[in-house]
């Protein structure tokens, strides 16, 4: 269930803007950036480094914008969806961790049982980077929805039921509309 408050078109957009960026990391650069640098790898072997340096960038650049955004005056509303996206981001560099671990083990653990290149190969892709490609395919599905809400003026409701202090400021800033 969502709630609808009344706000600006220009609060709209800035709420909108962490989503859209974590967006751009996670369909563009994760998906075909990544693609792109795989398939010109023999040619470029450093190309596949790539999608990982982008990444970083716009990882640390929400994490840091998400603490100027919450330490400064923006409005509430604004604040929420930093707020929903920094955590958002912070799983991501969880899920991110999985495949690297499990890629470095594999490796390892191919090399000193001497496995084949497609044992290898199925035990990376199987429990590395399959589970990490469903991950990233449920953000993108709720990093749509975040968007589709920050240009209505929406949050979830269970959002504001687990930050009293954004409850207490949307109560005294916005005129809840109460539409679900």
């Amino acid at each position: 269930m969502h709630l609808q408050f009344a706000i600006s078109p220009s609060e709209a957009k800035r709420a909108r803007w962490p989503h859209e960026i974590f967006l751009i990391n996670l369909i563009f650069n994760h998906i075909f950036v990544f693609v792109a640098s795989v398939s010109v790898a023999r040619t470029f072997p450093l190309m596949p480094l790539l999608s990982p340096v982008i990444s970083l960038c716009i990882i640390s650049y929400i994490m840091i914008k998400s603490k100027q955004v919450l330490a400064n005056e923006e409005s509430w509303f604004v604040k929420a969806h930093w707020i929903i996206c920094a955590r958002r981001n912070h799983l991501f560099i969880i899920l991110l961790l999985v495949p690297c671990v499990v890629t470095a083990a594999g490796l390892w653990l191919s090399r000193m049982l001497l496995w084949s290149k497609i044992q290898t190969i199925a035990l990376i892709g199987g429990i590395g980077l399959l589970p990490f490609m469903v991950a990233l395919l449920i953000l993108i599905i709720l990093g749509n929805e975040s968007v589709h809400l920050a240009r209505f003026g929406k949050l979830p409701k269970s959002f504001l039921n687990q930050h009293p202090e954004i409850s207490d400021q949307s109560i005294h800033s916005a005129t809840l509309t109460g539409i679900k």
